[in-house]
């Protein structure tokens, strides 16, 4: 059992904490011993700018969110019989120094870890009162963004992530050992929002690391070089005049792109390219396009041969509607395209996309997203390519996103996204699944999931396959927008307990002067099909 102390303020606190003392409640193996209080009173309140305060008052009025983590809760009531030791210290502008003899209390509590719920920056011998130290959150990316407001300098500086920290607190200011760290796509349209949304990202991963050190499995970040340098600003609140330039520079943009909007809209569709030396076209501007008609959308493009015939399975969704469905194009061996209007093949009631499809043992499935069902199917050609039906359940009361299968060394390994928590992020979080028969209800979660943490990188764009002996995994960039391009990650370990993947490459949305994003990217036989997404002129 892990003991878990907190360091608070007062019993006042934020849904954020109190999301982080549920999920230690709820735990089998974390145990929350005591609260330890602050008693002195604060002696240095730095109330921030008034154009700095007045600007995020009116931010978060102006773009409110539904899950919001800043709510206030007491825990006056639902903790009244849980020990409570209030100490006292040393407190300056930018430290806290706990007095010896509550040093030396906390001590006898026999602490596994304390988190840090308050307190400012701690200094000295609290540090080392618990076995595995205190932790703490840090709401930016330690190695460029040190100091404060959490999140929001990454909005100013229209940085495309938003990098989550947790640390186990030393001396150093914002420069502790890394416990775990992450990223989400830093949401530009407005500060309080990327705030929240960071936040939540770093409930996750709190969570994820207390599972994980109570499973006794924790391992610490491994930086690349010990000998490293923080060569960037130590962030601090902005004065009045850098927050009003902050200011305009904010709503100049947001004001110009709202303006933008007016004469075009965002459109996905389809590129392809087919080559007679049976393998992959790396030239993008050499693709053709098949463009759909106005106020639809053309994407996640699948491609499977069969009786000399290729045939096209993608998305196709009303824009506006949310629900789209699986239709289909044919092409003939040269790559001549047969039906100018796509065939609706699959429809549900719920929204349908990604189409992943593949043969075995001479029959044809699909295993497309199905997220907003809950659930997740497998479909069976009754007669292929235009009849399907469903096959297999794969997963109940789970939202998992473009999940994609590969088989290897005896085993269906089932790759795909997951949200963590309600106010969480569906594309940064890579989980794997296994199985030894593919129409299985019982697929084993990998003991390292989530394998990924990185919202770039970790959502699937498209089939894994080989080339020159080497495995790889089209992945999603997820910044600076959603489906901003395709990155490459070739697999170098992959089995029932081991999963290592490096980034080999990737393709960015940059061969059109009007493209916005690229997502998807599949191949059969010497034809490449991908999806873009591209200003359109109304």
């Amino acid at each position: 059992m892990v003991r878990i102390g907190l360091l608070l303020d007062n019993l006042k606190i934020k849904r954020w904490q109190n999301e982080i003392i549920n999920y230690i409640k709820s735990h089998p193996n974390l145990e929350l011993t005591t609260f330890i209080i602050n008693a002195n009173k604060p002696k240095y309140v730095v109330p921030g700018s008034f154009f700095y305060r007045a600007s995020q008052v009116l931010d978060r009025k102006i773009f409110p969110v539904k899950k919001d983590v800043f709510k206030e809760i007491s825990l006056e009531k639902n903790e009244k019989d849980l020990p409570i030791y209030y100490i006292e210290g040393e407190e300056k502008r930018f430290s806290y120094r706990v007095a010896i003899k509550d040093i030396e209390r906390i001590k006898d509590l026999d602490l596994d870890i304390m988190i840090r719920f308050g307190f400012g920056i701690l200094r000295g011998g609290i540090l080392d009162a618990a076995k595995n130290g205190v932790w703490s959150l840090h709401h930016g990316d330690n190695r460029i963004n040190r100091g404060g407001p959490p999140a929001f300098w990454e909005v100013a500086n229209r940085e495309d992530v938003t990098g989550i920290t947790l640390q186990k607190l030393s001396e150093e200011l914002d420069g502790g050992k890394v416990i775990k760290r992450s990223f989400i796509k830093t949401n530009t349209t407005s500060f309080y929002r990327n705030k929240n949304e960071a936040f939540w990202a770093g409930i996750e991963l709190f969570n994820l690391a207390l599972d994980e050190l109570s499973r006794g499995i924790l391992k610490y970040e491994v930086e690349k070089s010990s000998f490293q340098f923080y060569c960037h600003p130590l962030y601090k609140d902005p004065d009045n005049s850098t927050s009003v330039k902050i200011l305009l520079l904010f709503w100049s943009r947001r004001i110009l792109e709202v303006a933008k909007e007016k004469f075009s809209f965002p459109q996905w569709y389809i590129l392809y390219k087919f080559k007679k030396d049976s393998f992959l076209e790396k030239n993008i501007f050499r693709y053709k396009t098949l463009y759909p008609p106005k106020g639809y959308d053309w994407a996640d493009p699948f491609i499977i041969k069969e009786n000399q015939r290729f045939y096209l399975f993608f998305e196709e969704i009303k824009i506006g509607t949310g629900n789209g469905h699986i239709s289909l194009f044919q092409f003939d061996e040269k790559g001549t395209l047969l039906n100018e209007r796509p065939v609706e093949v699959l429809n549900e009631e719920y929204h349908l996309s990604y189409p992943f499809i593949f043969k075995e043992d001479s029959n044809y499935y699909m295993l497309p997203e199905s997220a907003d069902a809950n659930e997740l199917w497998l479909y069976k050609s009754e007669e292929f390519p235009e009849r399907w039906k469903k096959y297999q359940k794969i997963f109940s009361n789970k939202q998992i996103y473009d999940a994609s299968l590969y088989f290897h060394e005896g085993y269906w390994y089932l790759f795909g996204t997951e949200k963590l928590s309600e106010g969480g992020n569906r594309d940064q979080y890579l989980h794997l699944y296994y199985s030894k028969e593919l129409d299985s209800e019982n697929w084993v979660s990998h003991p390292l999931n989530p394998l990924s943490l990185d919202v770039r990188g970790a959502r699937p764009a498209g089939k894994i396959f080989k080339e020159n002996g080497r495995l790889l995994r089209p992945t999603q960039i997820g910044a600076p927008k959603y489906g901003y391009g395709i990155q490459i990650n070739e697999i170098k370990q992959l089995s029932t307990t081991e999963f290592i993947e490096e980034k080999l490459s990737d393709i960015l949305p940059k061969w059109d002067k009007d493209l916005l994003a690229a997502h998807t990217l599949n191949f059969e036989e010497g034809f490449t099909v991908i999806d873009a997404q591209g200003k359109i002129k109304k």
